[in-house]
């Protein structure tokens, strides 16, 4: 990938999304995903992974593809394919979300204008901390990576003369 340091971070980005605040509590403590993971133990885990909903998987899988991403680009060996999915799982579960959001909730069908977007990020600002937007932003740029980027340049030919 020609903009594998991009990536590289993006990819860092969506596992700081792990440790980071992602919503804050009534109460007023913050939610990171890392300080709810110790408190299972692993036949809890198992079992609980074999019955939640895909949306669960495909965000713990996020995690999974961000650090899988993370090695690879490490030790040069990074895949636009392997960047589209990285970024997809962030991005088409944030989708999911808040359209099932807008359904319960019974929003109208999106506008797609700019109002709608702004009032849409004013009220994920609300809700959202640092660790959800690092998530989504990195997912996002990941994505976006994964279709756009042109690839490594090719060596040029070594050209000898005759003199």
């Amino acid at each position: 990938m020609l903009f594998r340091p991009l990536a590289l971070l993006c990819a860092v980005a969506i596992l700081a999304g792990l440790f980071l605040p992602w919503v804050a509590t009534p109460i007023g403590s913050n939610l990171t995903p890392w300080d709810v993971l110790p408190a299972f133990d692993r036949d809890t885990v198992e079992t609980y992974l074999r019955e939640a909903p895909n949306e669960v998987r495909l965000f713990l899988f996020s995690f999974v593809l961000a650090g899988l991403f993370l090695l690879a680009a490490l030790v040069g060996l990074e895949r636009r394919w392997l960047a589209f999915l990285t970024g997809l799982c962030p991005v088409a579960l944030a989708g999911i979300l808040v359209w099932r959001a807008r359904e319960t909730l019974g929003l109208a069908e999106p506008q797609w204008t700019a109002e709608e977007a702004n009032r849409l990020f004013t009220l994920a600002s609300d809700v959202l901390g640092p660790g959800g937007w690092a998530w989504i932003g990195g997912g996002l740029l990941m994505l976006l990576l994964g279709i756009f980027d042109p690839g490594r340049p090719k060596p040029r030919p070594i050209t000898t003369s005759r003199w």
